[in-house]
């Protein structure tokens, strides 16, 4: 990968205000890092004097530069999702076309400026080629790094986008405020030797993000106490700046779960008139709203913000790619838990696309970021080398498989491989399907390798440990701090939910939840007379994790609890003479076990507890067979 820096000139705050832009960056396919978010590249290539095929990853993006004063009315949007017959869809973009002019775009032309999500570029494309215009057209891929980050969800299209774009000869840029990392972009033969620019803007104009970060026990439970102090305080945040108080009376929520969000709304009797859901416009998300009476909104433009924003906004990965969001007192939370694929938000990309959203620089809570977080779970987990391994075994595994298909042009049996990958999802292997060209054929999905290799980079080097995190957050540009909790409003909120519900599992778990997520809080409980005596003593003698394998079901504790307390009857003495086999160790300890009434199986192993000078060892016994068993020190 050949990389180039080229220096912003000082005066320039957007990149439309750099005259000659265009012609500084390298022909050909590039990479083009703009460094920050809101410096107006996607703005720039909408409006400069080029035709341009705007491919983005998020129709909201779209939605939202339809909506913007700077191209509303000048640009074309290639749509497919309103369901019409794809020569309707083309006729409308050729009328378009001929609206802009001929010869390619008349004697007084306007450069065109076509806009399509990712899955429809292939229709745009065939449509130009065959009106001879294609070779006229600059092609931007907005936001790329969801190529990887998408691969799931959307399985070959990926793949498809790629090749296809590889076999063009026009100009193509890749652009994105926070690209992958290069070892995994030299991965990809589309990317390994692209020129990779990257924009030095000026320090003063790089803004600093100060994020609060905290530990938490769920989503749900911390936009419940977000919720709750608003409705107390009238407001989420406070600050005085030059003796002048502002008050934050709209929060933005980044949750990337529409299930936690409906929990949340039904929990905290959430009403449409305060509360807007930005996310995929899809049949089982507008299922989900609706059985809570919601809708699906639509983020408001610059001019629409100061009437039609709302106290509660949710928003959904589908938006944090691209959309801009206008307020000038809102507050951003975002919450990101490791142990789930959906919400495994990554600091690299995910945080400074989410710090960019906000384009209202008169809002003085801009450049804050209230982040919680959970770490990921090692004890569930491979080590970081045994996952690696495990992936580049799946892929060796595919590749294989590729070369034992690589006969099949059948539609029907690649149209059934394809088919399974969308339910698979790349779980079992990375087998896919490749149809942009005339000959179908079975591929292996680099794409979604390499997406399997960066979920690695993000639980194990990320989320490892608040060490970890601190770090990662600080080497990606922003200023991190504690936002430390008072254990008594911890402890209060905790206390709400306990006695608000009497099943015993449901109490259990969330009082393992808690001690879990926030250790500062132990003692507090330990210490109160209202908290049931029973809940503690099965923490401090079961612990949490045999606990959690118990499914919280009171009998079964009981019974471990007994069964642990048994254990320091249990006696067992051996003969300093004497090697024992496993078998009769065994024998020995099942009989104890069975005296006292333990619900337990024995284990040779199981002597250590009881014989702390016990050794393993191997000896022959009086048949001269070898034998493992153990004998005093």
């Amino acid at each position: 990968m050949v990389k180039f820096d080229i220096m912003v000139p000082q005066e320039c705050q957007y990149l439309s205000d750099w005259i000659g832009f265009d012609n500084e960056l390298p022909p050909g396919h590039i990479i083009l890092n703009k460094s920050i978010c809101g410096c107006g590249c996607t703005d720039h290539f909408l409006t400069n004097d080029q035709p341009v095929i705007l491919l983005s990853p998020r129709c909201n993006l779209i939605t939202s530069k339809l909506k913007n004063g700077r191209t509303a009315g000048k640009v074309y949007y290639f749509d497919r999702s309103c369901g019409c017959d794809l020569s309707e869809s083309i006729a409308d973009m050729e009328n378009y076309l001929c609206r802009c002019g001929a010869s390619p775009f008349g004697t007084q032309p306007l450069a065109p400026k076509i806009m399509v999500t990712y899955d429809s570029l292939v229709h745009v494309v065939d449509a130009l080629l065959k009106r001879g215009l294609l070779d006229q057209f600059v092609i931007v891929v907005d936001e790329f790094t969801c190529i990887f980050t998408d691969v799931r969800m959307k399985g070959s299209t990926e793949i498809n986008l790629l090749h296809r774009l590889n076999t063009l000869q026009n100009r193509i840029v890749y652009i994105s405020a926070t690209p992958l990392n290069e070892v995994y972009l030299d991965l990809m033969g589309e990317f390994k030797d692209m020129p990779y620019v990257t924009l030095q803007w000026d320090p003063d104009r790089v803004e600093s993000v100060q994020v609060f970060y905290s530990k938490m026990r769920s989503t749900t439970s911390e936009v419940s106490i977000i919720i709750e102090d608003y409705r107390v305080n009238g407001f989420f945040k406070s600050k005085i700046i030059d003796g002048q108080q502002y008050n934050s009376t709209e929060a933005v929520f980044f949750l990337n779960s529409v299930t936690d969000i409906v929990s949340i709304i039904n929990k905290n009797n959430l009403m449409p008139s305060e509360t807007m859901v930005i996310c995929a416009n899809e049949p089982k998300n507008r299922t989900a709203l609706r059985k809570v009476h919601h809708a699906i909104g639509v983020v408001p433009n610059e001019v629409e913000y100061k009437s039609q924003n709302k106290p509660f906004t949710f928003v959904t990965k589908c938006a944090f790619e691209g959309t801009d969001f206008y307020s000038d007192c809102s507050t951003t939370y975002v919450f990101a838990d490791s142990n789930r694929d959906n919400l495994c938000l990554d600091i690299s990309i995910d945080l400074p696309q989410i710090a960019g959203r906000c384009r209202s620089r008169n809002n003085p809570f801009r450049n804050e970021i209230y982040y919680f977080y959970k770490d990921t779970n090692l004890e569930n987990s491979m080590n970081e080398r045994q996952m690696i391994q495990y992936y580049d075994a799946k892929r060796n595994a595919t590749i294989a498989r590729v070369q034992q298909l690589q006969q099949i042009t059948d539609p029907g049996i690649l149209n059934k491989l394809k088919t399974a990958q969308v339910i698979d999802k790349y779980t079992k292997d990375y087998l896919d399907v490749e149809d942009y060209g005339s000959t179908p054929c079975a591929v292996c999905n680099d794409v979604a390798f390499i997406a399997d290799l960066r979920a690695v980079e993000i639980k194990m080097m990320q989320y490892r440990g608040s060490y970890q995190m601190l770090r990662c957050m600080r080497n990606n540009g922003f200023n991190a701090t504690h936002q430390f909790s008072q254990a008594e409003k911890l402890y209060k909120q905790f206390c709400q939910e306990f006695f608000a519900d009497a099943n015993f599992q449901r109490r259990m778990k969330l009082y393992i939840d808690t001690v879990q997520c926030y250790p500062e809080l132990l003692p507090v409980i330990e210490e109160a007379s209202v908290i049931p005596i029973e809940f503690k003593q099965y923490y401090r003698g079961l612990g949490a994790e045999r606990i959690k394998r118990s499914g919280y079901v009171e009998s079964i504790l009981r019974k471990h609890l007994e069964d642990a307390s048994k254990f320091s009857s249990v006696n067992i003495t051996l003969d300093q003479e004497k090697v024992y086999s496993n078998a009769e160790i065994k024998s020995m300890i099942q009989a104890e076990y069975n005296r006292l009434g333990m619900n337990a199986t024995a284990k040779a192993t199981d002597i250590t507890k009881y014989v702390p000078d016990a050794v393993p060892t191997r000896f022959r016994d009086e048949n001269g067979k070898k034998q493992n068993g153990y004998k005093l020190k």
